[in-house]
């Protein structure tokens, strides 16, 4: 066993190691015990020209500050969290914009879809088959809607507290309808068995409607329902008396109609049963007087509801497209509109226009012909009855079809021709018909 070193005492530093004056001073023996970790090859680079070396001469009276961060623990986690706020907003209008396009979606219902509930069929089973048909667009989405959880009620308003159930039997539908429209169609129950349904679209001419019917009902007679449609039975009050030709355009409600044994064979019948409800409804919304608060007659009022009905695709447009026309008609402009071009050339939505066409001399080419049209040009809905003679106050002056931002349908509303001609690009861009 070596021997172990003996630590040196005082007298034997004091005469081997100078003394500096309040420094400790460690024993050389010591010193290089240390050598393996503190080794000076280490620090090998010169000091010459730093704060180290001899050539710097430390100031005494600079002061040394220490510079803190600009932001406190508390304003930092405070950004932090407004930063998180702003995130949970913007996920949450995303999320709610998504929910309810399922619920009410943007477009416009499609084709009438036959549909069939079977029986011993749960709402569920009923939710997944309204999915496939294409009537709802989201079936999970719809079942939650009908659950209505507290959660879901939170993004969505949907009715809560109702058990669903549906009786089995044969429904007529359309593809992309609003979940509580769908509710509402079924609960009416199912279509009566030996029934003949007929549905009217909004929007079709007279012609177009006897060939709607002879699809449906092959015995009935062209001449016969030609006949019925220019009756004096169905010859409206408020119509023109300067009229020489009977053509009641608009006078006959597009509705969905059960044809019984009666109507069965008799053309006037049926087209008697539209007239009465277009009646009914004119007086439900009052439409000779609300026509005259904004000016016009009543039959006046029904022509602006045809061409809103040819033009909108939206129903919250309706107004707007309703306050455009009413706009123009003050300035004493052409309405220039194509729907009328249409119906004076014979043409159906989405055929091509040509030059012709647009300046033919028609008193229902509004294209280049001033005021309204000589007659409706379709039958109008409820909804553009009411929009007729409710526009909303705005200064537009045009519109456009744009899809604007992403709604298919959506049109953009200018009241500039500056405006006007920016959406009419944006409207070729897309080749959404602007030629």
């Amino acid at each position: 066993m070596a021997p172990r070193k003996q630590k040196p005492s005082q007298e034997e530093i004091d005469d081997s190691s100078p003394v500096t004056e309040g420094i400790p001073i460690v024993p050389e023996e010591v010193a290089v015990e240390e050598a393996v970790v503190w080794d000076p090859s280490v620090y090998e680079e010169s000091e010459e020209g730093t704060i180290f070396g001899e050539e710097t001469e430390i100031n005494p009276n600079v002061r040394w500050v220490r510079h803190r961060r600009p932001l406190g623990p508390i304003p930092r986690w405070g950004l932090v969290a407004f930063l998180l706020l702003i995130g949970i907003v913007f996920t949450y209008r995303k999320v709610d914009q998504w929910v309810n396009s399922l619920v009410t979606p943007n477009a416009p219902p499609g084709d009438e879809v036959e549909f069939v509930i079977e029986s011993g069929w749960s709402s569920n089973e009923v939710a997944i088959a309204l999915g496939s048909a294409g009537v709802i667009d989201n079936s999970p989405m719809f079942r939650q809607w009908m659950r209505c959880h507290a959660v879901v009620d939170w993004f969505i308003d949907c009715p809560s507290g109702i058990e669903y159930e549906f009786q089995a039997g044969d429904y007529l539908l359309q593809e992309h309808l609003p979940f509580q429209a769908v509710i509402d169609i079924l609960d009416e129950g199912p279509i009566p068995p030996e029934t003949i349904r007929i549905t009217i679209p909004e929007g079709l001419s007279i012609g177009q409607m006897i060939n709607k019917i002879k699809e449906r009902m092959p015995t009935y007679s062209e001449a016969q329902l030609s006949e019925a449609f220019s009756s004096d039975v169905v010859r409206w009050e408020h119509y023109p008396t300067e009229f020489f030709l009977p053509w009641y355009e608009g006078m006959f409600f597009p509705d969905t109609y059960q044809l019984d044994e009666a109507t069965l064979t008799d053309e006037m019948s049926l087209i008697t049963r539209m007239h009465s409800q277009f009646l009914k409804v004119v007086q439900e919304i009052d439409l000779e007087a609300q026509s005259a608060a904004v000016g016009l007659t009543p039959y006046e009022a029904l022509i602006v509801a045809s061409l809103i009905e040819e033009e909108a695709l939206l129903d919250d447009e309706r107004a707007k497209i309703s306050q455009v026309i009413h706009n123009r008609l003050d300035q004493g402009w052409s309405l220039g509109l194509e729907s009328t071009v249409r119906y004076a050339a014979g043409k159906l939505s989405g055929e091509s226009l040509t030059s012709e066409d647009l300046n033919s001399d028609s008193p229902w080419n509004t294209w280049i012909e001033p005021g309204l049209p000589l007659t409706p040009i379709s039958a109008p809905g409820r909804a553009s009855l009411e929009a007729a003679v409710n526009p909303e106050e705005g200064p537009w002056m045009f519109f456009v079809r744009t899809d604007e931002n992403g709604v298919v349908g959506a049109h953009t509303f200018a009241v500039t021709s500056e405006e006007f001609a920016e959406a009419v690009a944006v409207c070729r861009e897309k080749d959404l018909g602007c030629g």
